[in-house]
C-alpha cells in the first residue's frame, strides 16, 4: 500500500469518528486531501515537472509533513483527552440543535438556542437575555390581551372620550333654567349724597339677599345646535378610541412578529457561526498537516469573524425588539420577552375569496377613522348654525325674590311735607310728598324705637337682548370662519377615505406578494441546499475551490433568511389587511380559520 493510500485511509477513519458540523466540514477537507495525495501518486502526473511535488525547500505557506504522518487536530493533542471529549460533546450538541428547521413549505420550527452557541458580550450578562434581569414566555394572544389592558395611548384616549362625554352633558344643561342666589350683609355708616343733591346720613347695617332664575325661550338655535355639535364630537372621540385600539393591536402584532423574526434569524446566525467554526478547525488541521495553505486558514478565520459579527448584531437586535414590545405593552423592560411557541406557521386571517372591491366595501363600513371624520364633519356643520345664532336676538324669562333687612321703624309717613336742607347756607330742594315720594331717612320723631326688620320683593318678567359687536362684523366673521372649518372637515373626510383605500390595496398586494414569495423561497432553499452539496462534490473532485463552498454556504444562509422573512411578512401582511378593513380584535388576529364577509358582525 502506498503512503498516499495510508494517508487517505487514516484521514478517512479520522473523519468517520467525528459527528455533526465538524464531520461535514471534515468531509470537504477529506476531498481536497484525497485529490492532493492521489494527484501526487498518479502515473499520469509522475513525469510532469509542473504537477509533481517539487524537491528542495517547501513552498511558502506550506508546513513540513512526512507522508506517513497522521493528521492531528490542532490544539487538542492525545495528552488532552478532556479537551477532546469537550469538543466531541459540543459537536454532538450542535448536530442535535440544528437551529431553524423548516418542517414544510408553510412552517418553520425554531429550537431554543444553546447558550454555548451565543457570544458573551459581557462577563456577567446572559448572552441571550443580555441586560434583562429575568425573562418570560409570550404568545400572540397573550400580548394582544395585555396591550388592551395596559397600553398607555388607549388609556389616554379613554380619558379624552370621557372628557367629551361630560362636555356633551354640559351642553344639554342649556335647556334647563339657570338659578342665581346672592347674599350680602354690610355695615354702613356715613353720608350718602344722591344725584338729586340730597345728603343722607346713614348709620345702619344693611342685609340683602336675592334668589332668581333665568330661562331662555329663544337664543337663535344656539342651545340646541351647541348640544348637537358636542354630541358629534363625543361620538368622534369614541371612534378615535376605537381607531387607537385597532392601531395598538396592529402595532402589537407587528412587534411580536418582528421578535419572532429576530429569534429565527438568531438561530440562522448561530448555525452559520457553528459551520464557520468547524471550517476553521478543519483548515487549521489541514494546514498543520501540510495539505492546504495559510491563505485557506485566513479565509476561514475571516469567515468566522464575519459570521460572529452578524451574530453579535442579531443578539442585540433580538433584545431591542423585546424591549420595543415591552414598551408598547407598558410592561417592565427589564424582563426579557421570549417567544413561547417555537413553530412559526403561515397564518391566513382573511379569506382568499374576498376581492379588493369586497375589502373596500367592508373597510368603508367598519373603519372607525371614517366614522370619526364623519362625526367631525357633522359637528362642523352644527358649528356654522351656532355661529349664525349670534346674529339673532335672544328671549329669556326671569324671576327674582329679593330680600332686604335693616333697623327700621314700622310707622307710616306723616301727611306733612318734609324738607331736607342741603347745606348750612339755607338752600333746599323743596318738599317731598309723603303720598308719592319715598322716605329718605327715618323720621326724627317717632312713637316707636327702631328694630331690625326684613322685607321681600318679588319680580318676574320677559327680556329681549340683541347684541351685535362691531356692527355685526364680529358675528359675520365668526360665521364665515365656521363655514370654512366645515369645508375643511369635509376635505379631511375625503383625504382619510383615500388613505384607507390605499391601505386596503397595499395590504392586499403585500399579501399576494408574500404568499408567492413563500413558494419561491421554498424553492430557493432547496436550490441553495443542492448547490451547497454540489459545491462540496466539486471541491472533492478538484473542479471547485474552497471559495465556492463558502459562497454556497452564504447562499444557503441567505435562502434560509429569505424563507423566514417570507413567512413572517405574510403573517404581518394578513394582520395589516385585517386592520385595513377595520376588524382587528384578539380573536380575529389569532383565528384558526380565515375571516369571511359573512363572519363579520353586523355594525350598529
Amino acid at each position: 500500500m502506498t503512503s498516499s493510500s495510508i494517508y487517505f485511509s487514516r484521514f478517512n477513519k479520522y473523519c468517520a469518528s467525528k459527528a455533526g458540523a465538524v464531520r461535514f466540514v471534515c468531509s470537504i477537507a477529506l476531498g481536497t486531501s484525497y485529490i492532493s495525495l492521489v494527484g501526487l501518486a498518479s502515473p499520469a502526473w509522475a513525469g510532469d515537472p509542473v504537477m509533481s511535488k517539487p524537491d528542495g525547500p517547501k513552498p511558502p505557506g506550506m508546513s513540513d509533513l512526512l507522508q506517513q504522518e497522521m493528521p492531528r487536530l490542532r490544539g487538542l493533542p492525545a495528552a488532552d483527552p478532556e479537551g477532546r471529549t469537550s469538543l466531541d460533546d459540543l459537536t454532538r450538541e450542535v448536530s442535535k440543535s440544528s437551529g431553524s428547521i423548516f418542517i414544510d413549505a408553510e412552517n418553520v420550527m425554531v429550537k431554543p438556542p444553546l447558550l454555548k452557541s451565543l457570544i458573551s458580550l459581557t462577563q456577567t450578562d446572559n448572552p441571550y437575555e443580555l441586560d434583562a434581569a429575568s425573562s418570560r414566555e409570550i404568545n400572540l394572544r397573550s400580548v394582544l390581551q395585555q396591550a388592551l389592558v395596559q397600553n398607555l395611548p388607549i388609556k389616554i384616549f379613554q380619558a379624552q372620550a370621557e372628557k367629551e362625554k361630560w362636555v356633551y352633558y354640559g351642553a344639554l344643561s342649556g335647556f334647563l333654567p339657570s338659578l342665581t342666589n346672592t347674599l350680602s350683609y354690610q355695615g354702613i355708616k356715613g353720608n350718602y349724597v344722591s344725584p338729586a343733591g340730597l345728603a343722607i346720613p346713614i348709620a345702619n347695617p344693611f342685609f340683602s339677599t336675592s334668589s332668581g332664575f333665568n330661562q331662555y325661550l329663544f337664543k337663535g338655535g344656539g342651545i340646541i345646535y351647541t348640544a348637537l355639535q358636542d354630541k358629534h364630537r363625543y361620538k368622534a372621540s369614541r371612534a378615535q378610541l376605537k381607531g387607537t385600539v385597532n392601531d395598538v393591536l396592529l402595532d402589537t402584532a407587528d412587534d411580536y412578529y418582528n421578535l419572532v423574526r429576530a429569534d429565527v434569524l438568531l438561530q440562522i446566525r448561530i448555525k452559520a457561526v457553528e459551520v464557520s467554526r468547524a471550517l476553521l478547525l478543519v483548515n487549521q488541521d489541514l494546514f498543520e498537516n501540510g495539505v492546504n495553505t495559510q491563505l485557506d486558514v485566513l479565509q476561514a478565520k475571516y469567515q468566522l469573524a464575519s459570521d460572529r459579527q452578524h451574530l453579535i448584531r442579531q443578539q442585540v437586535e433580538r433584545r431591542k425588539h423585546a424591549i420595543k414590545l415591552a414598551a408598547l405593552l407598558n410592561a417592565d423592560t427589564g424582563v426579557d420577552l421570549s417567544v413561547g411557541s417555537r413553530t412559526v406557521s403561515k397564518q391566513r386571517l382573511v379569506d382568499a375569496s374576498l376581492k379588493p372591491g369586497d375589502l373596500l366595501r367592508i373597510a368603508i363600513e367598519r373603519r372607525p377613522e371614517l366614522k370619526k371624520y364623519d362625526e367631525l364633519r357633522m359637528a362642523a356643520k352644527d358649528a356654522v348654525k351656532v355661529a349664525r345664532s349670534t346674529l339673532l336676538p335672544s328671549v329669556a324669562v326671569s324671576g327674582n325674590v329679593i330680600g332686604t333687612g335693616s333697623r327700621a321703624v314700622n310707622s307710616p309717613l306723616s301727611g306733612s311735607n318734609q324738607q331736607t336742607t342741603l347745606s348750612s347756607n339755607g338752600l333746599s330742594v323743596g318738599a317731598v310728598s309723603s303720598a308719592a315720594g319715598l322716605p329718605l331717612a327715618a323720621p326724627s320723631s317717632s312713637s316707636g324705637s327702631p328694630s331690625y326688620t326684613t322685607r321681600a320683593l318679588f319680580t318676574i318678567g320677559v327680556g329681549v337682548q340683541w347684541n351685535l359687536g362691531g356692527l355685526g362684523l364680529q358675528e359675520v366673521s365668526q360665521l364665515r370662519a365656521s363655514q370654512y372649518m366645515a369645508r375643511q372637515a369635509q376635505l379631511d373626510f375625503l383625504r382619510e377615505l383615500e388613505r384607507i383605500t390605499k391601505e386596503v390595496r397595499d395590504a392586499y398586494l403585500s399579501t399576494i406578494s408574500a404568499e408567492n414569495l413563500i413558494k419561491e423561497t421554498t424553492d430557493a432553499v432547496q436550490y441553495a441546499e443542492e448547490g451547497l452539496r454540489l459545491a462540496e462534490v466539486r471541491f472533492k473532485e478538484g473542479v471547485g475551490t474552497y471559495i465556492d463552498v463558502i459562497n454556497a454556504q452564504h447562499d444557503y444562509t441567505n435562502a434560509l433568511i429569505d424563507k423566514a422573512n417570507a413567512l413572517i411578512d405574510f403573517n404581518q401582511s394578513q394582520v395589516r389587511l385585517v386592520h385595513a378593513v377595520g376588524s382587528p380584535t384578539v380573536d380575529t388576529l389569532t383565528a384558526s380559520r380565515p375571516l369571511r364577509e359573512i363572519d363579520l358582525p353586523v355594525k350598529k
